[in-house]
């Protein structure tokens, strides 16, 4: 209600005020609430506040419903009808139970307001595929205008741009959007409305939009220096998804295809498979420093398989560019050992895995260490997998990052004894979707998580609803999760919103209404088990205004139809005094019946056989007198 010129706080304070004065003074018995997302019972009508982020009258219903019994003759509710929580207003049109006076605040003719009510774009999308951008448009007051809506990148290039006729009493308009994004990584887009001659707010004209796009197609390099039993594996797992897959295999002496072929190109990601190997350890150590520049040039990723032939000194000149060595195993830890994913996985990476809810060591084949990783990458930032039981702590899983160069290496010369001694268990899965994890982030196709998420807008009004919703990389149809998002103002909670998951469009999505203005920081978390994990966070900005500014005028009819249903009256702020008229005491006549129930009453039952005994006893003296 701060929006509104007639009446001002100060005044709307004070006229209620002298109401309630003269209440008193008719000697009636009243109780005064307030309502906004709450109802709050006021012992002091100055302390009323009128900045609430929304607005439900429906808790003023409950309240007398509640209520009903407790000899009320009426209530009186002072609001321009403009709800935007709980139940509509037209739910209480057939209200009848006691009679509701309504005094009606604000102007009849509502202001001019043109806004973007919502932007629906995916959240991820694919390199050079045709991607929709729905915009719905909102308008209030009464008018009939053209507006031109408008689509800009993030260089503040037109995209495009469309004008649409617009009609106000909150009318809705779609305007669609088709583009074909080329940029890998994160895409922001603005979409704006132009802005009416009397508008009341222009900062909703405008939204800002991120979509992530990835490739369609990763180009893989494959270079085995000696072709083992994890090279099939490798091969048929990359082959599966899809990707442009040059495998490079050193067979007498030189590589099939030549690798001159492999210098030309540019990938995503390059494996190096069991290599390099001794016969070819001289030419590969002559490499390094072509190979170091490749890697930055082309932003590309580094996976090292190791297998039972790679040759130890030259694999470090390759392992020194991500500031790790690699030492030949001692006699006692050239044996086969337990492993397991370590907190670090199961923070970033395990998901997905809801059947795997345990790191259950016990189940996985264990695996042979192919060298011994110095103490330099112990970290618990880069392990995420590691063996257990060894004399010297010894990591399996490694992925970091160094610049723009992501690494893993997978510690193991037998990494495919996984796959095939899982088969036909129910950890069958294990090794593919560990895999599909490692590739997703050596191909940097979400950043460092699995999932990203995004809100409909990035700016909104205070009390305006906040749709958040998000996908996995690696969706599962047969696993649903649920979660939370928390929300936090200057790094302090402010609250907490169940997450849930779309089956029908496979996206999480949570709602929820915009707080206090200011810059709202989320946090997604994921339940798996009886534990959450954050796998996504951001952020989005709420206006100092409210969303009723949208919504400055008296909805009149509807509150006409409330007080009339109820047999009460419909007076405007500028009359409410005439509602004075209508508040009498009234004596309601009532008679009581009093019964009671003695039968099982075993004292009274006592003291009145008590009181027979004596009479009798007495009555008896006497008739022997």
């Amino acid at each position: 209600m701060n929006y509104y010129k007639q009446p001002s706080y100060t005044s709307y304070v004070k006229g209620i005020s002298n109401f309630i004065q003269r209440i008193k003074r008719k000697n009636i018995d009243f109780e005064i609430y307030s309502f906004g997302s709450q109802l709050d019972k006021l012992l002091d009508i100055t302390k009323i506040k009128t900045d609430a982020n929304s607005t439900n009258i429906g808790l003023v219903f409950e309240n007398l419903d509640v209520s009903y019994e407790k000899n009320i003759a009426g209530a009186i509710i002072f609001t321009d009808g403009q709800i935007n929580q709980g139940p509509l207003l037209s739910k209480f049109s057939t209200y009848n139970k006691l009679p509701i006076h309504i005094v009606g605040i604000g102007d009849t003719i509502p202001m001019l307001d043109v806004s973007i009510k919502s932007v629906d774009i995916p959240p991820i999308s694919v390199k050079g595929k045709e991607v929709n951008i729905d915009a719905t448009i909102t308008s209030v007051g009464n008018l009939k205008e053209r507006v031109n809506v408008t689509l800009f990148d993030e260089n503040n290039k037109l995209i495009g741009s469309k004008i649409i006729k617009i009609s106000g009493k909150e009318s809705l308009e779609n305007v669609r959007f088709q583009i074909k994004p080329n940029k890998i990584g994160k895409n922001s887009y603005l979409i704006k409305c132009s802005a009416l001659s009397d508008e009341i707010n222009i900062q909703n004209n405008q939204q800002k939009i991120i979509m992530h796009v990835m490739k369609d197609r990763y180009n893989v390099a494959l270079i085995t220096g000696a072709p083992n039993y994890n090279t099939r594996l490798l091969k048929d797992h990359l082959s599966r998804s899809n990707n442009n897959i040059d495998h490079f295999v050193y067979i007498n002496d030189k590589f099939n295809p030549q690798i001159k072929e492999f210098w030309k190109k540019k990938y995503e990601v390059i494996i190096f498979d069991n290599n390099p190997i001794k016969p070819n350890s001289e030419k590969w150590d002559s490499l390094v420093r072509i190979f170091t520049k490749k890697l930055i040039s082309h932003n590309s990723s580094f996976l090292i398989i190791p297998g039972p032939e790679i040759d130890i000194n030259s694999i470090n000149n390759y392992l020194k560019i991500i500031d790790i060595e690699a030492k030949e195993l001692i006699s006692n830890d050239q044996n086969q050992y337990k492993w397991g994913f370590t907190s670090q996985w199961l923070n970033n990476f395990s998901f997905n895995n809801s059947k795997w809810l345990d790191n259950d060591v016990s189940s996985m084949p264990q695996q042979n260490p192919a060298f011994y990783l110095g103490k330099q990458v112990n970290d618990k930032n880069t392990n995420f997998a590691e063996y257990i039981g060894v004399d010297r702590p010894n990591p399996l899983l490694i992925l970091g990052e160094k610049k723009s160069i992501r690494y893993a290496i997978w510690n193991s010369i037998d990494i495919a004894s996984i796959k095939y001694k899982l088969l036909n268990t129910n950890n069958s899965f294990v090794l593919d979707n560990s895999l599909n994890k490692i590739f997703n982030w050596l191909m940097k196709k979400s950043g460092s998580q699995e999932y990203v998420f995004r809100t409909n807008k990035n700016s909104y009004q205070q009390g305006e609803e906040v749709l958040l919703s998000g996908r996995s990389l690696n969706y599962n149809d047969d696993i649903i999760h649920e979660g939370t998002v928390e929300l936090y103002y200057n790094d302090k909670f402010i609250g907490s919103k169940p997450l849930f998951l779309d089956i029908n469009k496979n996206e999480y999505k949570s709602r929820f209404w915009a707080p206090k203005p200011g810059k709202i920081k989320y946090i997604v978390n994921i339940n798996k088990g009886i534990d959450s994990y954050e796998v996504s966070n951001g952020t989005f900005e709420v206006q100092e205004s409210h969303i009723e500014l949208n919504r400055i005028f008296l909805n009149k009819e509807k509150l006409i139809n409330i007080s009339r249903s109820s047999g009460g009256t419909f007076n405007y702020w500028m009359d409410y005094e005439s509602l004075l008229d209508e508040i009498n005491i009234v004596n309601k006549k009532e008679n009581y019946i009093a019964t009671y129930i003695i039968r099982h009453n075993y004292l009274f039952i006592s003291i009145i056989l008590l009181i027979l005994t004596i009479e009798w006893l007495l009555r008896r003296r006497m008739g022997l007198m």
